[in-house]
């Protein structure tokens, strides 16, 4: 798996809803995010497709090839207006055991893309990046 470097920022515009975290871990909210972000990601023109719940968060799949490409969103530790974001691929092993790799670009461009939409959005505030662990 490639990921990104996780983007985290404050945020009141993103509600959770009772029971949600029914479909993550306790605790884990961001379906609202996701669901925003991929109206977000939709308008610049990127395949995405219904956002689905994980163990960690909420996935926002995007279409790609020969890797799968996903955006994760959940809340953060802090409290309950912190979020995070971070975009990973999957998969791809012919590609990379023929060092045609392309998820390295791909997870870089989506990334690039998740932090303008952040950046450009007034009701995120403390927008801030940390590499990936």
């Amino acid at each position: 798996m490639r990921q990104s470097a996780l983007l985290e920022f404050v945020s009141s515009a993103f509600a959770t809803e009772a029971g949600e975290d029914d479909h993550t871990n306790p605790g884990v909210f961001g379906k609202a995010l996701a669901e925003w972000l991929a109206e977000q990601l939709r308008a610049r023109g990127l395949g995405i497709g219904e956002v689905i719940a994980e163990d960690f968060g909420w996935c926002i799949p995007v279409e790609s090839t020969p890797h799968r490409l996903y955006v994760a969103c959940a809340s953060g530790e802090e409290g309950p207006h912190h979020w995070r974001v971070f975009a990973f691929a999957e998969g791809g092993l012919v590609a990379r055991l023929f060092g045609k790799d392309q998820s390295t670009r791909s997870v870089a461009l989506l990334f690039a893309a998740l932090k303008e939409v952040l950046q450009r959005t007034p009701h995120v505030r403390g927008l801030r990046e940390e590499e990936a662990p």
